[in-house]
């Protein structure tokens, strides 16, 4: 028991003697100052349906795994791109993907007008009727029409 209490006094005597050097020698750490450059990544693919289209043809036209295979390979493909291409062929969504996202932007852009064509309605009639207020009060907020003529 003594000597785990002696190991800690110790311990404990080092770490003040440490605490004290340590005002008297100030040390930093080192740091690394080198910039890390971030892992680059090949941007990703994008295929068209007509490619998609022709692929999918070649592919069934294959006769045997070797030459699914030897295709697979030549295009940079995974038999995985090939099932999802299928799948989405098989609900018809292979030529759709492209017009709904645009059918989408549409909608959005078409509804961002509609808020306009409000906004500049109000802001109309809010300047007509500063201009009646102005009229009745005898202070005209705009010069006349007459000074524009000459």
């Amino acid at each position: 028991m003594s000597s785990s209490i002696q190991r800690h006094k110790d311990s404990n005597l080092a770490s003040e003697q440490l605490i004290s050097n340590s005002s008297e020698y100030p040390t930093t750490l080192p740091t690394d100052t080198q910039v890390k450059p971030k892992r680059q990544y090949a941007p990703r693919r994008r295929f068209d349906a007509a490619y998609k289209q022709r692929i999918l043809l070649a592919y069934n036209n294959c006769a045997n795994a070797t030459e699914r295979g030897a295709l697979l390979r030549r295009e940079g493909l995974y038999h995985a791109r090939i099932a999802a291409w299928r799948n989405d062929l098989a609900q018809n969504k292979l030529d759709n993907k492209r017009q709904v996202s645009a059918k989408l932007r549409t909608d959005q852009l078409v509804r961002e007008v509609e808020q306009l064509k409000k906004k500049l309605a109000q802001a109309e009639a809010i300047i007509d009727l500063q201009k009646k207020v102005s009229e009745l009060l005898g202070t005209h907020i705009l010069p006349h029409e007459s000074n524009e003529e000459n």
